[in-house]
């Protein structure tokens, strides 16, 4: 058993993967496969498409947010609502035009990032 009393500060996003201000805690825990950390997204800010293999789950802890996946329609999301995205399904997630947003993200295994999404795919 490991027990991790502060894992650090926060750090920006990476552009290459983040529209806007988004701040990403050290891995608030970690297996072999699964990774777990906490994002904040600020108002306007969203990941670039992505997909994971195995899958990921997100929890909202705070504020109103937005997720959507291929094929889709946009989504809202508020704290205390949990997403499922499955196994190798391409989609994105940020906070709403005028909020913020903080999820707890429970990865399993690699992401794959892919190009950011349009400012129409955000809106609609």
């Amino acid at each position: 058993m490991d027990v991790i009393r502060h894992p650090g500060d926060a750090i920006k996003g990476p552009e290459d993967r983040f529209f806007g201000d988004v701040w990403l805690w050290p891995r608030i825990g970690a297996t072999a496969n699964v990774e777990v950390r906490n994002v904040l997204f600020t108002p306007g800010s969203r990941s670039a498409w992505h997909r994971h293999p195995a899958g990921q789950v997100l929890h909202v802890t705070e504020g109103v947010g937005v997720v959507g996946y291929r094929g889709g329609e946009r989504q809202e999301i508020r704290a205390g609502d949990t997403v499922v995205c499955h196994p190798g399904e391409e989609h994105w997630h940020g906070a709403g035009p005028n909020t913020f947003m903080t999820h707890i993200a429970v990865t399993d295994g690699p992401t794959e990032w892919k190009e950011h999404i349009t400012e129409a795919e955000y809106r609609d």
